[in-house]
This record gives C-alpha cells, structure tokens and sequence, in this order.
C-alpha cells in the first residue's frame, strides 16, 4: 500500500507530505486547489514522461517521493530482485525533475531507467482517469483480467509449460537440423577422405622412417664402399685385427719377467681386441644389411608423396593424419547419430504440439465460460453505476496457431457500448473519463480478491452523476476499499461520504505565494466539507444536516 506521497515544488505545491491509510481515502478540493497536480505528481511515480512545466515557478528542481508498504509474497519482490534493489518491507520511489532538462528515477536510492520503473510500479499502484494510458484502455491486460477471475491457474500452467517445451523442442530440432545439414554438405567429402585414410593407413613416426630409409638408399654405394674400406682396415695384413693379435703376443711374452702394471696392460690390450670384434661385426651387419635391402627410392618417394599430399589436403603434419583419420570417424559416427536424434526430436515435438493444443483448447474453453459469467456480473453492476443503457462484453479472437503464444490461442477484448442500441466497441475506444473509471470500478467490485497487491485510484468517477447514483458508486468504492486501499478524487457528497479517511485540498496565498496544501480531515472537518459540497461556498445548517446523514448512511 501507499505510506506516504512526499512532493516538493511542483506547481503550486511547495512541499506537501500525505500519510495515507488503508481503506477508501477522498481527495475532495474546490476546482483549481491542485487535485490533478497530486495526480500529475503521482504520474511522475509510476513512470509518465516528465513535463518539466511541472517544476514550481522560480525553482530550478522538483522532486515526488512515494513511500510502499510491501508484504513479504508481493509480487513486485521479484522485479526488485531482478534490478538489484535492495529493500526490506518498504520501497522508497522518488522521481526528480531539473530544470535544465535532466530527470531521475530512483528505488531505495538506486538508479534505475524509466521503462524499469514503469515494470516495477505496475505491480503497485493503477490510477484510473487521466493518466489511463496503461490498464484497462490496454487490451494486453484484458486477458490477464479474464484470468484473474478465471481463477484456472493449474490450466495456465499446463499450457504455459507445453507450449515452453514444444519452443524448446522446436529451438533443438532447428539446431539438430542445422548441424544435420553442415554435415551432409561434407558427408560425401568426409566419406572419401576416410576411406583414402584407411587404404593409406599412416603409421607414427613413419614419414622419419621413410626418411632415413631414402638417405641410405641415396647414399648406398657411398656407405657400402666406406664398409669395404673399413673391414679392409680391420681384417687385411698388419690391418687392426693383425696389430692387436701382434701387440697381445709381444706383451704376453712378457709375463715371465714379472713386470709391474702388465695385467692392466694386457686388460687394455683385450677390450681393444673386443672393440675391434664389435666393429668388425657391425662393418658385416651392414653389408649384410645392405645386400638385403629390398625397397627401392622410388617405393619411398612414392609413399612420402602420397603421406604428404593427404597432409596438405587436411592442414596437418604428417604424424598428425591418424589423428585426422580418427576426427573423420567420429564425424561420420554422429552423422549417424545426429539423424537418428533429429528423428526422436521431431517425434518428441509432435507430442508436444498435441499436449499445448489440447491444453490450450481445454483453456480456452474455460476462459469463454468464464467469460460469460464475468460479463453478466459486470453488466449486473453497470446500473449502479449510472450506466443503465450500458452493456459489456468479453469477445474472443482465435489465433492460428503459428501466431500461439505462451498464454494459450485466445486473444482477449472487452467490448462496451455506453447507449442502447450503439453497437459494441473495444472500451478504448468508446469510454472516456467517467465512463471509463466507472467500467473499470464495476470490474474490480466483481473482481474482488484479497491478493490487497496494488493501490487504486480513481479520478473523475462521479463525471455526471448525482444522487443515488453517486451513492452507489460511494458504495462500491467503499466495498473495493476493504480489499484494496483505494482512493478517489471526487466533487460528490454522496461518494465523499463513503470515504474511510478524507483529505482536503486548499488552495492559500501565503506572503504572496499561492500554495497549495493536504489536510486529512477529523469528523467535525468532514461535515464542513461535505456541507459545502452539498450547498457550495455558503454552507447552512440545511447542508450540515444533509452532510450528517450522507456520513450516518
């Protein structure tokens, strides 16, 4: 609910600040005192594009502040949450205005953007009137209204749940089919290269074998004319072998002179002998090696070729094909997957559409029942109201189902004619001011809830009426107040009297300043006020009596 509504310099407005109670609460003020700039500064709060015109003559800024009263399960919790606004049980909205043409939207000192309090508001206050640009007049909200009395909410939630997972459905088949078609397009090229990868099939490390294998072919003749060199060197008369053998004997002989150090002699005599074996071995190893040899340069220039040409046909090295050949495998393999995927999807989502459609149908079907209830109700109200010869009506817009929303396949208007025999027209187009308030009041008596999420107000309600007709709207507006803190801006005695708090607005001059100021009325200031309501400017005791019996009514 709203606490408090602070305005400092706006118009004739210096600095007022208004504690508001729950219940029915009445603005009442001769014309000119400043009732539509309270609604003017109270548009400022719930988002309304700033008029700087507002701004009190001779000041350079202007601010509104309203003070909400929040329970912990408001809806508006989660908006909050979602700007990072801080709060415990109570939001501080405070609009302020510069001359210079700069405006600022603050919650609980945060900054926030225009649009943002517009979202945020929307879930705390409604004023009916003037300022009817949101609400009623806006046939978006007509369906939600349906709802609201519907009271359907498991039906809202199956559709709202079907209709999410046929759109996800829908998101993963559109990917699965885009993904499905990236692959087709290189089906037949990652066939060809796979099976070219498989009769290839590379081995690790095989371009350096390759390698090494067409250097010694290259170089054969040379190695093979170096080993005969060499074993000659070994093997021949007085070669290497000859030497040691020699060398070996002249030390032996020496044994029998008992020489110091001989044994380590004739030890290093020995490994040199070894030394020697092992390379005569290796020189015979490689000859044998080398006769043995069975490729030809040509095999080997062929086979590199053919590695290094599927290298540069993938962008790889050489020892990088295996992984390649892998990559094409696992390609293929979810070539595969993915088709047999993209068939459970679709299956999946025709179970779908068929889930939101029925249950959208079976929605659908209670709303239209709903509806009917709802439209006697209203016009049932609509009498007392002063609309005798008026007449409301829910009609219903099927959408094809490619134009389905989240909310089902019904489009929502209410339609309204306001004399007999004019045909019906959607309310935004045929109520204005009064009329308008009244349908909208005539709406949230039927509509009656004890959610007590948002604040009402109603101006120009009582336009053309008096009477009993004025008195049965004080009634209702009394009756919308116990559930909803309501307030209303009026020039009627008989719907002033029905108020639970009153408020007055009066216009003074105060050292040749006109200001205007707010006054919550006690009983005996009531009676004055309605008296001269009742009687105008010079109020009798006629009209004092007439006030008595409005307030005992």
């Amino acid at each position: 609910m709203l606490k408090e509504l602070i305005v400092k310099n706006i118009v004739l407005i210096e600095k007022i600040k208004i504690v508001f109670k729950k219940g029915l609460s009445v603005l009442t003020g001769e014309t000119g005192t400043g009732k539509s700039i309270l609604l003017d500064s109270l548009g400022l709060i719930i988002g309304n594009r700033v008029d700087f015109n507002l701004i009190r003559q001779g000041e350079t800024d202007a601010s509104v502040t309203a003070i909400f009263q929040i329970h912990e399960k408001h809806p508006v919790i989660n908006i909050i949450k979602k700007y990072d606004i801080v709060f415990e049980d109570e939001l501080i909205i405070r609009r302020q205005i510069k001359a210079d043409g700069k405006s600022k939207c603050l919650v609980n000192d945060t900054i926030i953007t225009r649009n943002a309090l517009i979202e945020i508001t929307d879930y705390l206050i409604e004023i009916q009137g003037q300022f009817e640009d949101r609400g009623l007049l806006d046939i978006k909200t007509h369906l939600s209204i349906l709802d609201e009395y519907s009271n359907h909410y498991t039906l809202i939630h199956d559709t709202k749940f079907s209709f999410n997972e046929m759109k996800k459905l829908k998101t993963l088949i559109n990917e699965t089919e885009k993904k499905e078609q990236q692959l087709n397009d290189d089906s037949e090229w990652i066939k060809d290269s796979l099976d070219q990868l498989i009769i290839l099939d590379p081995k690790t490390g095989e371009e350096t074998e390759l390698n090494k294998a067409k250097q010694l072919l290259t170089n054969r003749e040379k190695i093979y004319n170096t080993l005969i060199k060499a074993k000659s060197i070994i093997e021949d008369e007085n070669g290497l072998e000859d030497l040691v053998n020699k060398l070996l004997k002249e030390f032996d002989d020496l044994k029998s002179y008992q020489q110091p150090n001989l044994n380590e002699a004739l030890d290093s005599i020995y490994r040199t002998k070894a030394e020697i074996e092992e390379l005569k071995r290796f020189a015979n190893k490689k000859d044998t090696d080398l006769n043995d040899e069975t490729d030809d340069l040509e095999t080997i220039d062929d086979r590199l070729h053919e590695l290094r040409s599927q290298a540069r046909k993938h962008k790889c090295e050489v020892d990088e094909l295996i992984k390649i050949k892998i990559e094409l495998e696992d390609k293929l393999e979810e070539l595969n997957k993915n088709s047999s995927n993209l068939n459970d999807l679709k299956d999946k989502y025709i179970k779908a559409e068929e889930n939101f459609k029925l249950n959208s149908k079976i929605l659908s079907e209670s709303r239209q029942k709903s509806a009917i209830k709802l439209s006697q109700k209203i016009n049932q109200e609509l009498p007392y109201l002063k609309l005798e010869n008026a007449n409301f009506e829910i009609k219903f817009e099927k959408i094809d189902f490619e134009s389905s929303s989240i909310n089902g396949i019904d489009k929502v208007i209410f339609f309204a004619s306001t004399n007999t025999g004019m045909d019906k027209k959607p309310i935004n187009k045929i109520a204005s001011g009064g009329e308008l308030s009244r349908f909208l009041l005539a709406i949230k008596v039927v509509l009656e809830t004890e959610m007590q999420n948002r604040t009402i107000i109603f101006d120009e309600i009582d336009s053309g009426i008096g009477g009993s007709a004025a008195n049965a709207v004080g009634l209702r507006l009394a009756k919308l107040g116990k559930t909803y803190q309501t307030m209303v801006v009026t020039h009627s005695p008989q719907v002033t009297s029905k108020g639970h708090n009153h408020y007055l607005i009066k216009k003074q001059n105060i050292q040749n300043k006109t200001l205007s100021n707010v006054t919550e009325l006690n009983t005996n200031e009531r009676v004055e006020e309605i008296a001269r309501m009742v009687s105008g400017q010079a109020i009798t005791n006629e009209a004092r009596e007439a006030a008595l019996k409005l307030l005992d009514n």
